[in-house]
């Protein structure tokens, strides 16, 4: 039913085994506590690891830029037959005529009608150059892109040419220099953004973009390991991973907040964070799998077209998950321990408002505190 390679059978079951043990381990943090913050050193060692595999293969790999940072040609042929994405790369393997570097080939899954009514099944392919021209692109020149249809008109059948385009060394650059300048934006405003959001406290700005750039590093050092060429679609998905990372982060940052009034000092800081990322350790959870569960079916159902953008964010995403948990918050608790912040008043309590949210009170058990509701309280405005 499902055409995957033994190995991907073997990867989707141990993600199968893995998302379900997250379900499990988030589900009990509803009924124990745990002294998360009191292992932040195995948490930094482990992030740590996993930073210096990332950073030695941009080191020693580099990356591998796709043909929306090298340049290159596009030709979309529409074939009077159906074909399929092996049969036009091997079409290619023969090509010697310049000779031709990085190769992707889309074909479509259904056969269209042109104007004329004659079917046909749109084959999109993307070539460089294996050698640079004297102007430093990597582009097909001249007649080129016409002699490369020819071939592969010769081993495919007929060819009809939809359309031809190529990108040469100045748009590349442009599209380069605005992938590097959109990411250093949304870092500069995210971080902003969560310093207003919080009331001008900066520590918890710099917590959230320590943990962006952990994400950030992991994510491009990683996909430079798998080899996978970084294309638009791949600064889609390190956006989008800064995003949730944020996202998470503020959730957590909020319930610290929440706590520390509601605490009015009474209790250590390290504490206090511990407590409220035990409180939203079962929300962080089942939100990230919701969206790991999508992700894994892109992957390995998705055709491989989407591989390269799924991989991104399965890696990003697990990575920001981690992150808000076990780099931002013991980040947050450190920048603590050397600028301690004024304590805050508790909060006090009475009639409001019943659109307000409800008051909780603290609760001593055997396992750790707890909150319980407290009928007919309402926080004060």
């Amino acid at each position: 039913m499902f055409n995957l390679s033994p190995l991907s059978w073997v990867g989707l079951i141990c993600w199968i085994i893995a998302l379900t043990s997250a379900v499990i381990w988030g589900r009990s943090f509803r009924h124990k506590q745990r002294n998360l913050m009191g292992n932040m050193a195995i948490y930094f060692t482990l992030s740590g690891l996993v930073l210096c595999l990332a950073v030695g293969s941009l080191a020693m790999k580099g990356l591998n830029f796709g043909l929306d940072f090298t340049g290159g040609t596009i030709l979309e042929l529409g074939s009077e037959k159906m074909v399929t994405t092996t049969e036009v790369q091997q079409a290619l393997e023969d090509f010697k005529s310049p000779e031709l570097g990085d190769r992707m080939v889309q074909v479509g899954d259904t056969m269209q009608k042109d104007e004329e009514g004659k079917a046909y099944q749109r084959v999109v392919v993307r070539v460089t150059r294996a050698q640079a021209t004297p102007e430093g692109g990597k582009q097909l020149e001249n007649k080129e892109p016409a002699e490369l249809e020819k071939h592969l008109a010769s081993k495919l059948g007929n060819l009809k040419e939809l359309g031809t385009a190529s990108i040469g060394p100045t748009i590349t650059g442009e599209l380069r220099y605005h992938a590097f300048l959109a990411m250093g934006v949304a870092m500069l405003v995210q971080g902003l953004y969560i310093f207003l959001r919080f009331g001008l406290l900066w520590r918890y700005g710099i917590a959230a973009n320590v943990a962006i750039i952990h994400d950030v590093v992991i994510m491009v050092g990683l996909y430079s390991l798998a080899g996978r060429q970084l294309d638009s679609p791949f600064v889609a998905a390190l956006l989008t991973v800064a995003g949730y990372s944020v996202m998470d982060s503020v959730v957590i940052f909020d319930r610290i907040r929440e706590n520390d009034q509601f605490y009015g000092g009474k209790k250590p800081f390290p504490e206090i964070v511990n407590t409220s990322v035990n409180q939203t350790m079962s929300r962080s959870v089942n939100t990230t799998l919701t969206v790991l569960i999508t992700l894994v079916a892109i992957y390995f159902f998705g055709g491989s077209t989407l591989q390269n953008f799924a991989f991104a964010l399965l890696v990003g995403i697990t990575s920001g998950a981690y992150s808000s948990v076990f780099v931002a918050a013991p980040t947050l608790v450190i920048i603590d321990k050397y600028f301690k912040s004024a304590p805050k008043p508790q909060v006090s309590y009475s009639a409001a408002p019943a659109e307000v949210d409800p008051v909780y009170e603290e609760t001593g058990t055997d396992d750790g505190p707890k909150r319980r509701r407290v009928r007919g309280q309402r926080r004060k405005l």
